[in-house]
C-alpha cells in the first residue's frame, strides 16, 4: 500500500476522548499496519511512534502557529498542510478529527466521532460551533470515505447528510493494552495517594463538561450515598470553565462537598488504577458518539453503568442502563451493582468479554481496507 498521511494536527495535550482516539490509531497504525504512516503537524506536537525502520515525516511551520491561538492551527491545516501534500505528491490522507484540509490534493478518509455540534448545539462553544458548522459539511463531500465508530453515530450522519450515506464505515476504535485490573499493592497505594482517593468511590472519567451530565449524577449520588456513609464519588477528569460553576452550585445544594473528589486530569498510566479501585464506573452523558471510558472500565474489571445511545448499544447487557435526565433511574443502577454480590460478579464477567472484543488490531486491519478502498476510487 502507498505511503498514508495521517493528519495529527488535534493532538495537543490535556487530551480529551477525541485526542486519545487519534494517537491511538496513528499508534496502532504503526504497530500493526502494513504501509508506511507519515503523520502531519506544526512543530512542537508531540511526536508519534512508528514502527522501526519506518519514520515518521514531521512537517513543521513557523513557530507563531504553535501557540494557543486555535485560528491560527485551524488556518495551518487549511492552507500550509495541502502545499506540503502537494509537494510530497500525496496518494492518502486521513482526516481523523472531523474536518480535512478542503484543498488537499488527494483522494481523503474522514473520521467524524459525533455530531454533537449539529444535533446537541447547547451543548459546544461558539467556536466549535462555528468551526464545525463552516467546515464539516464540505469535508463530508470531499472525502472518498468517512469512517464513523459506532452504528449509532452512522444513523445520524445518514440522516443529516443523506447525501454521506454510502460513504460510511463503521469502524469502532480498540482499547489501548494498558487497561487491565490492577493487582499490585503498591501501585494501587500510591495512586491512591497521589489523586487522595477515598477507600470506596463511585468513579466517572471523562471531560467535566455539560454534556456529560454530571449535575444529574451528583443528584444521584447524592441519593446513593445517603443509604452508604463511607461511599464517595470520584469526578476524573479536566475541568471545563462553562460548567465549574454549575457542578459548584450542585453539590453546595445537595449538601455532599465532603463527599465529591475531583482529581483533574489524570494520566492514562494511573486510569486503570482508578478504574480497578472504584465500586462502580458511572456514565451518564447526555449525548456520545461512542464512549470509551465505559469500556475501559469493563476491561479493568468495573462494573458499568451509563445512559443510552452509542455506550449502552456497544456495551450492551454487559452494563446497566440509566436514563441520563432522570436522577433516580442513574441512583437506581448503581443500587444494582452495589447491593447483589451475585449481579455485580455476573456484570464484571460480561464487561470483560465485551471489551476483549476491541482492539487495535482489529480497528487497523478495517481501516486499511477502507484506504484500499479510498485510494481505488
Amino acid at each position: 500500500m502507498a505511503e498514508i498521511f495521517y493528519d495529527a494536527m488535534v493532538l495537543r495535550e490535556p487530551y480529551s476522548g477525541v485526542e486519545v482516539t487519534v494517537h491511538a490509531l496513528a499508534e496502532a497504525l504503526s504497530r500493526f499496519g502494513t504501509s508506511s504512516m507519515t503523520c502531519c503537524a506544526p512543530r512542537g506536537y508531540r511526536p508519534i511512534p512508528t514502527r522501526p525502520g519506518v519514520p515518521a515525516f514531521r512537517m513543521y511551520t513557523a513557530p507563531r502557529l504553535t501557540g494557543e491561538s486555535r485560528f491560527l492551527r485551524i488556518l495551518w491545516e487549511q492552507t500550509v498542510l495541502p502545499v506540503l501534500l502537494s509537494r510530497r505528491r500525496a496518494t492518502l490522507l486521513h482526516a481523523p478529527a472531523y474536518v480535512s484540509p478542503l484543498l488537499a490534493p488527494c483522494p481523503t478518509v474522514l473520521t467524524v466521532h459525533d455530531l454533537h455540534v449539529l444535533t446537541h448545539p447547547q451543548f459546544c462553544s461558539w467556536s466549535n460551533r462555528l468551526h464545525y458548522r463552516l467546515l464539516l459539511p464540505p469535508s463530508l463531500r470531499k472525502a472518498s470515505a468517512v469512517i464513523v465508530f459506532s452504528e449509532y453515530t452512522r444513523r445520524i450522519v445518514a440522516d443529516v447528510f443523506p447525501a454521506a450515506a454510502g460513504k460510511l464505515r463503521v469502524i469502532p476504535p480498540g482499547i489501548n493494552d494498558c487497561f487491565r485490573r490492577v493487582t499490585d499493592p503498591a501501585r494501587l497505594q500510591r495512586t491512591q495517594r497521589k489523586y487522595g482517593l477515598p477507600a470506596s468511590f463511585l468513579l466517572f472519567v471523562g471531560d467535566l463538561s455539560v454534556r456529560k451530565n454530571l449535575t444529574g449524577l451528583i443528584r444521584a449520588f447524592a441519593i446513593v450515598q445517603g443509604e452508604r456513609p463511607d461511599l464517595h464519588l470520584v469526578l476524573a477528569g479536566a475541568p471545563d470553565r462553562a460548567s465549574a460553576s454549575l457542578l459548584d452550585a450542585e453539590i453546595k445544594r445537595q449538601g455532599i462537598r465532603h463527599r465529591v473528589c475531583r482529581t483533574g486530569y489524570v494520566a492514562q498510566t494511573d486510569l486503570p488504577v482508578l478504574y480497578s479501585l472504584a465500586s462502580a464506573f458511572v456514565f451518564p452523558s447526555h449525548e456520545e458518539g461512542f464512549g470509551l471510558p465505559p469500556l475501559e472500565a469493563m476491561s479493568c474489571g468495573c462494573p458499568v453503568a451509563c445512559s443510552g445511545g452509542a455506550p449502552l448499544e456497544i456495551c450492551g447487557d454487559a452494563a446497566v442502563a440509566c436514563s441520563p435526565d432522570d436522577s433516580l433511574s442513574i441512583a437506581s443502577a448503581v443500587r444494582r451493582l452495589l447491593d447483589n454480590p451475585d449481579f455485580r460478579s455476573r456484570q464484571i464477567e460480561r464487561g470483560y468479554r465485551t471489551a476483549s472484543a476491541f482492539t487495535w488490531e482489529k480497528a487497523v486491519r478495517a481501516t486499511e481496507d477502507v484506504y484500499r478502498e479510498a485510494g481505488s476510487r
